[in-house]
């Protein structure tokens, strides 16, 4: 797996959620249209009738259906970096990917954790897996 792809995973996230929300959108649009209409005894009147449905138009559904092929391109890229993450045997490395791509968290921060005062130890755990593979 390439870094690029790595550091795609918090965008991933926040893509998922909005083409979620737009999906939900799709999905609760409902039209209103008004026609004209009588009564059924005479003498005859005209009435106007509310009527009320999901929207079924070309337009509508190719851009359902884009917007769910983009949903699951992204699900499935999030799952392959999930994948690749846990496919690291050793845990200190494997964290360092973890609290940097999955949590976004800064290669200072990621060092204290991993307890050493030097910043740039938890880059150097990660440029030495990366390279090793």
């Amino acid at each position: 797996m390439e870094k690029t792809q790595l550091m795609q995973y918090i965008y991933l996230q926040k893509e998922i959620k909005n083409l979620e929300k737009k999906i939900k959108k799709l999905e609760g649009s409902i039209v209103r249209d008004r026609v004209k209409g009588s009564n059924t005894e005479f003498p005859y009147q005209e009435i106007h009738i509310q009527i009320e449905g999901y929207e079924n138009s070309p337009y509508y559904r190719r851009l359902k259906r884009t917007l769910n092929k983009r949903y699951k391109k992204c699900i499935e890229l999030e799952m392959q970096i999930q994948d690749f993450i846990s496919s690291i045997e050793d845990s200190r490395t494997r964290l360092v990917f973890e609290l940097r791509y999955i949590e976004g968290k800064s290669w200072v921060y990621i060092s204290k954790q991993l307890g050493s005062s030097n910043e740039s130890y938890a880059r150097m755990i990660h440029n030495r897996y990366l390279n090793e593979r």
